[in-house]
């Protein structure tokens, strides 16, 4: 059987490049678990961002739910035989809104769908892929929320932890009154969290209730590297973060982190251990970063240091891409195995 996947488009030219190498990778990786012996190709001769998909048999139920996920796709079609296309699916339903995430702007902000990938990266590399409903997530330096709110739509519980009250406050600001907004049954609560040597971590908790299902997000003011204080362990399925590239951020490194140096390797040095413990076995980190400043190889083997098993080769190392003049952004993907 053979597909046509339309890719949503990008404003800028050059990046629309790069979405299409990036949108192949992680449908490849996707396709790798749902329906093993598919292939991946660019069409090139398209006049539009296209990507061809090939398997043995018609797609089933496991991989069309992927695909309706994937950061890029704008529609899927069957190829006939006769040359014409035959529209199968579009985006799948956001639970809250599609434009949760995208609606807040500001200074560092990710792009959306770029962090639907890295999500979509960490799933599909990990063992919670066939039941991806109801997962809990955690981004450890969530800046304003983009990527909580995206779990959010995918019927997920999340934590978006930072060490900038001012951004999480913003994101509480705007997530309440977007749920206000849109007349959407819910809960706010405030409570702290107990860290060691009588600190605390303070914490909005939402419950938001759907026609189709409830969520909770935790907003947690707290060290990245403390998160474990705070979770405790074995406690999430999934952690994706994209990381502060140190050119367009004003990141705030917390206390674990040295002054001088590279204080966001000492941080990770930290930080991955912290979160090895909270994530369940079979769970995944999925990190992006700008490999300008902080090399893949060392990223990865920081991560190995931590316990993960690290996931290389193939469409692991086919992530690397161009943002901006100082900004080239990458992914390093790591699994919990015991």
């Amino acid at each position: 059987m053979k597909y046509a996947m339309l890719l949503w488009p990008h404003a800028n030219a050059r990046y629309q490049q790069e979405t299409r190498k990036l949108a192949a990778a992680e449908l490849k990786l996707m396709l790798g678990r749902t329906c093993p012996g598919a292939a991946v190709e660019i069409d090139e001769a398209a006049n539009m961002p296209c990507l061809d998909i090939e398997c043995p048999d018609k797609l089933d139920e496991r991989s069309l739910y992927a695909i309706a996920r994937h950061s890029l796709l704008y529609q899927l079609f069957e190829r006939r035989e006769d040359g014409s296309l035959l529209p199968l699916l579009g985006r799948a339903p956001a639970l809250l809104g599609d434009d949760l995430p995208a609606i807040l702007k500001y200074k560092g902000k990710t792009n959306e769908m770029f962090l639907q990938l890295l999500i979509n990266v960490g799933l599909y590399a990990g063992d919670f892929w066939e039941r991806p409903e109801g997962l809990a997530f955690l981004d450890p330096m969530c800046g304003r929320a983009t990527a909580p709110f995206i779990a959010l739509n995918r019927g997920w519980n999340a934590t978006g932890a930072d060490v900038d009250k001012n951004d999480l406050k913003e994101a509480e600001r705007f997530f309440k009154r977007y749920l206000e907004y849109h007349r959407f049954k819910h809960h706010m609560s405030r409570e702290s969290r107990t860290l060691r040597v009588g600190k605390s971590a303070p914490v909005v908790k939402f419950e938001a209730a759907a026609t189709e299902g409830s969520v909770t997000l935790n907003l947690m003011n707290c060290d990245a590297a403390r998160s474990a204080e705070a979770m405790g362990k074995n406690s999430v399925h999934i952690i994706a973060c994209d990381l502060p590239y140190g050119v367009r951020h004003d990141a705030m490194p917390g206390q674990s982190a040295p002054k001088g140096g590279n204080w966001l390797e000492a941080l990770l040095v930290h930080a991955l251990p912290a979160w090895y413990s909270i994530l369940k076995p079979g769970g995944t980190v999925a990190l992006s970063f700008n490999a300008q400043s902080f090399h893949r190889n060392r990223l990865r083997g920081l991560m190995a240091d931590a316990g993960f098993e690290v996931m290389v080769g193939g469409e692991y190392d086919r992530f690397e891409h161009w943002v901006e003049q100082a900004i080239t952004r990458d992914v390093a993907v790591a699994r919990k195995v015991l």
